[in-house]
């Protein structure tokens, strides 16, 4: 009896294993196979300086449905909203996680912390990555015990000099050099996704079970890989999630969904009456509702009896942002039908050009 109950109790740990491997193992393909994405947050910590809060940046790793993946650098001083105040990603911990997630307005299934070790780890198995400063990079703060001396050219680096050379970029520069470091991870990520091993080495987390971390690995290897960078603001020093930019990104990357905003849209107002400062009024009215007014002028003649809004070529979506604002008996027409050279030609800068006729005083 008693080796039955052992034989038994065998078979159920094995079932329950097996199921547990099961669904593990699955998470990753249930989701996509729903067209849902599989996101990850990664932090990568570069280890200088050593006597302080390290700058660190942020991956966010988005595995899609259709074999894309998409890659959102993330600078570590990106100030986030956490408990009524703004903290850096970097010093946020988890809620300041819950606030990029929320930002980005989709959940992720862990965050994962990169430690400087895992990190050069990792830089071994891909042997090594490229930096291509333009000049010689030198920069030295022994008090920070920061000493950063690399070639002009390209470089192979090792994991040490490579996160000096992040550290560099992300913070000592004097600016955050967002170029350098969409030049940096392009080639990067190019090494790491035909290394699936190594991607199992950054995915290895407590956060993430061994198979969906294996999942993970073995999608984002064989998936056609896309870079960006998060859209920021910066305000008196401080670096901001632009927000309507964050969103047209994550339309854009993850559903294919393109939209417009009103400061896209580029309005040069042409004064087609004898009525003073019409323009200029209307250029203040257009401004204050979002427009990006790029000047005023005068038309080709002060007799114009009716409103035209002239479209450039292509740019006909965009003018229908101004045109639901516009009284119905405002014209539409092509630049080619309304014939730009009587004044001079296309405006620099400009998407449409609204030439005002008579009676036309919409908000002015």
């Amino acid at each position: 009896m008693r080796r039955l109950l052992i034989v038994a109790g065998l078979l159920l740990l094995g079932l329950g294993a097996t199921l547990f491997f099961t669904f593990t193992r699955t998470e990753v393909q249930q989701a996509l196979a729903q067209g849902k994405p599989v996101q990850v947050l990664l932090l990568v910590r570069t280890g200088v300086p050593k006597d302080g809060a390290s700058p660190a940046l942020g991956l966010w790793v988005s595995l899609l449905p259709q074999g894309r993946c998409v890659w959102v650098l993330i600078p570590g001083d990106l100030l986030l909203p956490v408990d009524g105040t703004w903290q850096p990603l970097h010093a946020g911990g988890e809620r300041g996680v819950s606030a990029l997630a929320a930002l980005w307005e989709a959940p992720f299934l862990a965050s994962v912390e990169v430690t400087p070790t895992t990190w050069d780890g990792l830089v071994a198995e891909l042997g090594g990555v490229v930096a291509r400063p333009e000049e010689r990079l030198i920069y030295q703060d022994p008090f920070r015990q920061v000493f950063i001396d690399i070639p002009a050219g390209e470089q192979l680096l090792d994991g040490p000099k490579s996160r000096e050379f992040l550290a560099y970029l992300l913070h000592y520069g004097g600016r955050r050099d967002l170029a350098g470091l969409r030049t940096f991870f392009t080639d990067f990520l190019g090494r790491l996704a035909s290394r699936p091993q190594a991607l199992r080495r950054v995915f290895a987390s407590p956060h993430l079970s061994p198979w969906v971390g294996q999942a993970l690995g073995r999608g984002i290897a064989q998936a056609q890989a896309r870079l960006e960078v998060l859209p920021t603001v910066e305000e008196e020093g401080k670096l901001l999630p632009d927000v309507v930019r964050i969103h047209k990104l994550r339309e854009a990357l993850l559903f294919g969904r393109v939209f417009l905003t009103r400061e896209e849209v580029g309005v040069f107002l042409l004064n087609g009456t004898r009525e003073r400062f019409l323009a200029t009024r209307t250029a203040a009215w257009l401004s204050a509702r979002g427009f990006r007014v790029v000047g005023v002028g005068q038309a080709d003649r002060l007799d114009y009896t009716k409103t035209f809004l002239i479209v450039r070529k292509g740019e006909e979506e965009k003018a229908e942002l101004l045109r639901v604002l516009l009284p119905k008996e405002v014209g539409v027409l092509s630049a080619e039908a309304f014939g730009m050279d009587r004044v001079g030609g296309w405006p620099e800068g400009a998407d449409v050009v609204l030439l005002l006729g008579a009676g036309f005083h919409v908000g002015t």
